[in-house]
């Protein structure tokens, strides 16, 4: 594999990693934003029949409450627009699944290229590693006769 396509692989994984790190980010920002409603709703009374009877003392303002889950909200979308992008922007969104199929052949191929040269290159440092040993073991029983 040449240097472009080890490059472009690595962008596909920097990516993902990327598409990971946003979607725990998004899933921080939804568990805060439950907690700070939970925490910071005043409590409203929906039936006439049912009176509230005790206050949230830590609650917002109707106001700041009303900005601030804007602001919530806004954070989200944003996050899930980013994450959209992400999406878009990994290989095989806008591919065939032949198309996919066949460029995953081809990687294969490669592979088994790579696999080969390995194995070829792995026999001849074994090869290579046994003349040596040989050479050496001559080299001190020679030496031990002179």
């Amino acid at each position: 594999m040449d240097g472009l396509s080890a490059r472009g692989a690595g962008s596909h994984v920097d990516r993902v990693t990327q598409l990971q790190d946003s979607a725990d980010e998004q899933c921080k920002m939804l568990f805060s934003s439950l907690h700070y409603l939970h925490k910071k709703a005043g409590l409203v009374q929906v039936s006439p029949e049912i009176p509230i009877t005790q206050q949230n003392e830590g609650a917002d303002s109707a106001s700041e409450f009303s900005l601030r889950t804007k602001d919530i909200a806004t954070d989200i979308c944003r996050q899930a627009k980013k994450i959209d992008a992400l999406i878009e922007s990994l290989p095989g969104v806008a591919v065939s699944e032949s198309k996919q199929s066949s460029e995953f052949e081809e990687l294969n191929k490669e592979n088994e290229v790579a696999t080969r040269e390995l194995q070829e290159a792995d026999q001849q440092a074994c090869a290579l590693l046994d003349r040596l040993s040989r050479a050496l073991r001559d080299i001190a029983e020679n030496s031990g006769k002179a």
